[in-house]
């Protein structure tokens, strides 16, 4: 350790050839993430040596690193976690404002198609009201307005196509 202290890179580097992998593995055992856990142990490497002269270890330098790489796992999943929340945050508020322009359009095509529907002629609008909007099927509307069913076929296909070319 005095040798680490003092800045000998030898000794740095024969500490960090001698834990790497198995520092890797344990990491790895809880995070499941190769990638993840290479660079906690790097990460957890690289502050050794730039804190070398501060380094205060009451316990084994194996105990030392496995501990350090635990907690620096914790923090990573923590900052993990913020930054996951933060992006779910904006997708949220991203979403609201799309539903928001969504719901005008929504609205306004509603009220181009109101506009239509009251311009159709009387027949028509009776037999499209009746089936699109009171929901009584072609033979039905038929009956009640006493009218063959090609009738209330012709009158729903006009209604239909005036509507449709509103819209576009």
């Amino acid at each position: 350790m005095e040798e680490l202290k003092k800045g000998n890179e030898f000794v740095y580097r024969h500490l960090y050839e001698m834990h790497y992998n198995e520092l890797c593995s344990y990491i790895f055992s809880l995070s499941r993430n190769k990638q993840q856990a290479e660079d906690i142990v790097q990460n957890v490497m690289l502050k050794i040596w730039k804190n070398r002269e501060r380094l205060k270890i009451n316990t084994s330098i194996k105990s030392y690193l496995y501990k350090s790489c635990y907690y620096e796992l914790v923090d990573t999943y923590k900052k993990n976690k913020k930054e996951l929340n933060y992006i779910e945050q904006i997708q949220k508020e991203a979403l609201d404002i799309f539903m928001e322009e969504d719901n005008d359009f929504i609205k306004k095509q509603i009220k181009r198609i109101q506009i239509e529907i009251d311009k159709l002629p009387p027949k028509c609008k009776e037999v499209f009201i009746l089936n699109k909007i009171q929901g009584l099927k072609y033979r039905e509307v038929a009956e009640q307005l006493d009218i063959s069913v090609k009738t209330v076929e012709a009158q729903m296909s006009k209604a239909m196509v005036r509507i449709k070319d509103a819209l576009d």
